[in-house]
């Protein structure tokens, strides 16, 4: 049977697929509260990774603001965890980047997937590079679920931009990517795991107002006045759902996306899909 260690087991993707890989295999789960503990910038415990087949990195701290803050947490901790797993005899390591990650993108979020990605192999050969698009499911959860949040709240949804294209991927898809990827062949590019056409911003908006059973109103707000706004909220440490850098991310999408072909189906983004 396969053992799987799953970072960020505790979080809104890793949680589904954790939920996911314990149907086929055993999971160990390496957060902040787990035993043995994992945190991203921290030493890991020996013997943290002993007997396990497959890591699934999916943890990410947002907690730090600044590019050097970033590179020190996210990505020389994602690096050194992959050295650990090499170390360790872990077969296959699994990366949950993201479709923000690509040459030209403009968050921090985006360019620290991006770097991680690039000197994955370095740290362990056998690195599957999975970018998921924007992941949803009934349950409100990452950025799609920030979303929710708001529509749920205003009477009327701020629309910034509307007309970019963005991609979207159930959790329970991405989830069976996942199992799928952790065995056979090694992709040589990044794995894009989302369904494969396309959502305008006000589309997905728009889904997701119809799932709560309401018709959306929309408002155009400019995207400096939004950003902004942000920034603002952010440095008076306001607890908010939605980050200045997710808008970047969602306003600078990567506008040519190379997928791969895989045998999981990903399901169309729908207001059925989101009720489940």
């Amino acid at each position: 049977m396969t053992t799987f260690a799953v970072t960020g087991a505790n979080g809104f993707v890793g949680s589904r697929i954790a939920r996911h890989l314990a149907q086929h295999g055993d999971v160990r789960e390496l957060t902040r509260h787990s035993e043995p503990r994992f945190a991203l910038g921290e030493p890991l415990l020996k013997d943290a990774l002993t007997g396990v087949d497959v890591l699934v990195h999916c943890a990410y701290d947002f907690r730090p603001r600044s590019w050097r803050d970033i590179k020190t947490a996210n990505v020389s901790g994602t690096l050194a965890l992959f050295g650990a797993a090499h170390e360790a005899g872990v077969r296959r390591v699994i990366f949950i980047s993201s479709m923000s990650a690509f040459e030209g993108c403009r968050s921090n979020y985006g360019r620290a997937k991006l770097t991680i990605e690039k000197k994955a192999r370095e740290h362990h050969p056998q690195t599957v590079i999975v970018r998921p698009g924007l992941v949803y499911d009934r349950q409100a959860g990452g950025i799609v679920g920030a979303m929710q949040g708001f529509i749920g709240k205003l009477p009327v949804v701020p629309l910034i931009g509307g007309g970019q294209e963005l991609y979207t991927c159930h959790s329970e898809d991405l989830a069976q990517a996942v199992l799928e990827l952790s065995d056979g062949s090694l992709p040589e590019r990044p794995v894009i795991a989302a369904e494969a056409r396309p959502r305008t911003y006000r589309e997905i908006l728009a889904r997701i107002a119809e799932a709560g059973g309401r018709k959306p109103r929309f408002l155009p707000v400019p995207y400096a006045l939004a950003y902004n706004g942000l920034r603002v909220l952010e440095a008076l440490r306001v607890p908010i759902n939605f980050r200045s850098d997710s808008l970047v991310g969602l306003m600078n999408a990567d506008p040519a996306p190379q997928f791969s072909p895989l045998k999981t189906a990903f399901r169309p983004f729908s207001e059925q899909a989101i009720r489940g």
